[in-house]
């Protein structure tokens, strides 16, 4: 009667005087849990198996134990499942002998034993945990208290973090005021001459024997080292976490010496990566392609910005052995990266049957000059260029295989912080952005002289009037977006307008670059010239993917939410299109709203669509449908060509890309499909128009329009892509 009288005790009168004895034997009941206590109660609120209508009885418990045979199927059938349907206890009742009840009872009860046994068990772990944790803190609380090092228990120095600092600010002012003084005079020498008169490897004149010895040893010995990058795999290279290869520079150290380029300068980032991919066409076609400078500056207009050729080392037989001197300049779609500008030679050469390689690297220092002059303006990113370039394998399908190299050494100080990660995962100028470029640049030629690709509802002349007038507008509006405007004419003024929108959290300034140039051939006695405007803007959008913000500008649906200055909010239809490639997104379209301006000439919407794992671009301008008319008869469209407008959406570097992969055999990148939450996008906006007056009378009230125009679409691009921060680059 003791436990019973215990359990009347406690439902009936409680004597707090009394010391309340142990009612709960948690061995005991374990016990009876798998020999079969009858009692069902439960009464923890979040085990599953909790009746909080249920109470248990005040009389004692009466246990029927099961028998050995019976414990042993029970077990074996909760081995198998937990939590059995009801058809299956009835059966499992009926073999053992048992009501399906009991069976019930016996599976709740096991699982409660379960549950509690595992939180016991977690719960000394966790005080495991928190015991070394106490004892870690006590020793370090010990060791500040004494001044001991942690690690050898000795004395440590007295520390005094103000005086330290006080320290620091002012050697750093010191150092700052002879640099400037260094830099005042050293430019006041040489900023006269230095762009009047080319670089000595540029000249017209053949250079000396002993600099063309010199030249040839430089381009062999890098050739070597650009050919083991090539086609050494790990742990040369490792795998990237968002695709491609990144240089493992301890092999690369321990392989080769550093002395054939000299050390790194101070201030410099390393870039190197690697990326390979099926291009269309043959090795020998693109050999040929990228040893005429011109054919290669078209082939990657949204890359080189600018290339000048230099002497001609060696030419070689039909490009084997051919070694140019060159500069080149490099640009990214955005204003606020300076352009990249190399002095480089370039060597192609036969490796071996159907094989090719054309390598790039940097001259600084042959002939003495330094990698990086201190009259090198503010809009251009010195760079190094160590053994870079690609290598070209022809295969049996019409497709080549192209390893793309970029080991670069640049000036980061130059590079705004954003856009650091950009650069250092190759996204930027690395071998994923070459190599896209040409992919995509190969789609191009393609589908201008097809008429096989999905959504080409033209005729083969119709295709190509419309592409080549695309092409003029694309080149226009990379000559917008990408890279600092240097006022070297007093016809180019530059401006800085700010802005912002949205309250509270939501709110987000917007720093936007103005720049106005009179229109050539707008001069005319007696009237006032015509003046463009063109505004461009770069803001961050982190967690936010690329390819979202990409899908919501293509779509024609809602692009009256954002381009109500052309389509005034009214529905856009697609009359024409021209795909480039198998991948969706890349397409040239002519585009066409309910808009009208009273005339019989409709305006019309040429736009085109690009993207690859190095970004997308979305470029549009109005054009009137009698020159479209022309332009895709065969005829001159871009007369009076308006000035491009449009969006460069670039990852930010900080996150993973996963990509689609491509048909077989396909030479197209594959498009962006996901990217985790930790990417973001770099969303470079540009919008051009005509003032309709003189600039002076103009100007000030454009700004205003234009930046409050361009805050206004940047929120509706916010909202629609549901992003959660906008920040200015």
């Amino acid at each position: 009667m003791g436990k019973g009288g215990q359990q009347a005790n406690k439902n009936g009168h409680l004597d707090l005087n009394e010391p309340i004895p142990q009612l709960w034997n948690n061995d005991e009941d374990a016990i009876d849990d798998i020999l079969g206590d009858e009692d069902p109660a439960h009464t923890d609120p979040e085990d599953e198996d909790y009746f909080p209508n249920r109470r248990s009885k005040p009389s004692k418990k009466r246990v029927k134990r099961h028998t050995p045979q019976q414990i042993q199927e029970l077990m074996a059938a909760y081995e198998q499942c937990t939590h059995p349907d009801p058809e299956a206890m009835q059966a499992l009742g009926t073999m053992i002998g048992l009501a399906p009840k009991l069976v019930k009872f016996w599976f709740q009860n096991r699982r409660s034993q379960v549950k509690k046994k595992d939180q016991q068990e977690q719960n000394q772990q966790f005080q495991q945990a928190n015991a070394s944790l106490k004892a870690e803190n006590r020793s370090l609380r010990k060791a500040i208290l004494t001044q001991t090092c942690v690690t050898c228990c000795g004395k440590t120095l007295p520390f005094n973090p103000l005086l330290e600092k006080q320290q620091l600010l002012t050697k750093n002012a010191r150092l700052k005021d002879e640099f400037l003084r260094a830099f005042a005079i050293h430019s006041k020498i040489i900023r006269d001459s230095a762009f009047t008169q080319p670089a000595p490897w540029i000249s017209s004149s053949s250079s000396s024997e002993a600099d063309r010895e010199a030249l040839l040893r430089h381009a062999e010995t890098s050739m070597e080292q650009f050919l083991v990058l090539a086609t050494k795999g790990e742990p040369m290279w490792l795998p990237a976490a968002d695709g491609g290869e990144m240089l493992n520079h301890v092999e690369y150290r321990a392989k080769f010496s550093p002395a054939l380029f000299r050390l790194r300068p101070e201030g410099f980032a390393v870039e190197a990566t690697r990326d390979t991919a099926m291009v269309w066409g043959s090795a020998a076609e693109l050999v040929v392609i990228f040893m005429d400078m011109a054919r290669w500056s078209e082939t990657f207009p949204g890359v080189v910005a600018s290339v000048v050729a230099g002497d001609v080392v060696s030419t070689g037989s039909f490009a084997d052995g051919q070694i140019q001197l060159m500069n080149a300049e490099m640009w990214v779609q955005s204003p606020r990266v300076p352009n990249r500008t190399v002095n480089i030679l370039r060597y192609s050469k036969l490796v071996a049957e159907r094989q090719w390689a054309v390598m790039d690297v940097s001259v600084d220092g042959i002939f003495g000059q330094e990698v990086l002059p201190a009259y090198l303006p503010a809009r251009y990113m010195g760079c190094r260029l160590l053994p870079s370039g690609c290598l070209l394998e022809d295969m049996s399908n019409g497709y080549c295989k192209v390893t793309w190299i970029v080991h670069a050494e640049y000036d980061e100080t130059t590079m705004p912080t954003v856009f650091k990660p950009l650069f250092l995962n190759g996204k930027a100028l690395g071998a994923c952005r070459w190599l896209t470029s040409l992919q995509r640049q190969r789609e191009y030629a393609t589908a201008l002289h097809s008429s096989l690709y999905p959504g080409n509802n033209n005729t083969a002349a119709e295709a190509a009037g419309m592409l080549k007038l695309a092409q003029q507008m694309m080149a226009s509006f990379y000559a917008t977006v990408s890279g600092p405007i240097a006022q070297s004419q007093a016809t180019i003024s530059i401006n800085d307008w700010f802005g912002s929108i949205g309250t509270g959290v939501e709110r987000f300034d917007v720093a936007v670059r103005m720049v106005t140039w009179e229109k050539a051939g707008s001069s005319v006695a007696g009237e006032p010239a015509s003046w463009f405007l063109s505004a461009t803007t770069t803001l961050w959008l982190p967690g936010t993917p690329p390819e979202r913000v990409f899908d919501y500008l293509r779509n024609e649906q809602r692009r009256g939410e954002w381009d109500f200055v052309h389509t005034n909010g009214a529905v856009v239809e697609e009359m024409s299109s021209v795909s480039m490639g198998y991948l969706a997104g890349n397409v040239t379209s002519i585009l066409s709203s309910n808009k009208t301006d009273g005339t019989n000439d409709r305006t019309l919407i040429l736009q085109e669509a690009r993207t690859d794992a190095s970004g997308s671009l979305v470029v549009y301008t109005p054009i009137g449908e009698e020159a479209m008319d022309a332009a895709m008869g065969g005829g001159d469209g871009a007369s009076d060509f308006p000035t491009p407008s449009g969006f460069a959406i670039l990852p930010d570097g900080r996150g993973k890309a996963c990509h689609a992969p491509s048909p077989a055999p396909s030479t197209s990148s594959s498009a962006p499909v996901l990217r985790n939450d930790t990417g973001g996008s770099l969303v470079t906006m540009a919008y051009q128009v005509l003032l309709p007056g003189p600039l002076p009378d103009t100007a000030a009230g454009a700004f205003d329009d234009v930046g409050k125009l361009m805050c206004h679409v940047m929120e509706k691009i916010k909202n629609a892509v549901e992003a959660e921060i906008v920040l200015p680059a």
